[in-house]
């Protein structure tokens, strides 16, 4: 090369060279022709990345430590619930059968062989903790949404007896979805076969992974016993 014919050193073997002289290189490695010299790299700039929201940050706690330490889920989705949704605590100011709306995340799913299909549901808003009481008539209409959804909005009566110790239950009548943000929500049929099929496909993945969707790292719940009648 003219290079080579001139006794020239080309620019960046020059500095590769100096940078070896001074010291400010480690040491070398033999190899097949000579050394290699092993010399610092100019890395480029990290690219600037989109600041997580709220909800990106509390799936991204739930999906790698199964807890988060910043704000509830139901806080996030307060805005998104429908008008009139009570939290847990508002409900204590309800009057014995009134009607009321309210949302919370699933903790505990029950439905003991003694209560004649009744279901239980305990959920959990950032206040506290409500008790659902789902008629069976009720749950064989939503049965997917009860058994598979980690975040529910339900309307019904509200119960308060003093035989209780005036603990408050919701009777509930409705039940929906409470959608996620960047949740692809779609209407659910209720067709027994296809509600069987979707079911088991939900039990064997362990939840639909598409993103936002909370019911991929939601926290497990407490929920029927295995091979009990559905």
């Amino acid at each position: 090369s003219a290079c080579a014919q001139s006794g020239a050193v080309p620019a960046g073997a020059a500095r590769r060279l100096a940078l070896w002289r001074l010291g400010m290189a480690p040491p070398g490695r033999s190899v097949p022709g000579g050394v290699q010299l092993s010399l610092p790299l100019e890395l480029p700039q990290a690219p600037r990345l989109r600041a997580l929201s709220g909800w990106d940050e509390m799936l991204a706690d739930y999906g790698s430590t199964g807890l988060t330490t910043r704000s509830h889920p139901m806080a996030l989705l307060r805005e998104r619930l429908p008008a009139g949704a009570l939290t847990s605590r508002q409900l204590a100011a309800v009057s014995h059968g009134g009607r009321v709306r309210t949302a919370g995340m699933v903790v505990a799913r029950q439905r003991p062989g003694t209560a004649s299909g009744v279901v239980f549901v305990l959920l959990e808003d950032e206040l506290g903790v409500i008790n659902l009481v789902i008629p069976p008539a009720v749950y064989e209409r939503h049965r997917l949404l009860v058994r598979s959804e980690p975040l529910l909005s339900v309307g019904g009566r509200l119960e308060r007896h003093a035989a209780a110790g005036g603990a408050i239950n919701v009777l509930v009548d409705a039940i929906e979805a409470v959608s996620a943000p960047g949740r692809i929500v779609a209407a659910v049929q209720d067709f027994v076969a296809a509600d069987a099929r979707e079911l088991a496909r939900i039990e064997r993945s362990g939840g639909d992974l598409q993103a936002g969707d909370f019911r991929a790292v939601a926290p497990p719940v407490m929920s029927f016993a295995a091979g009990r009648r559905r």
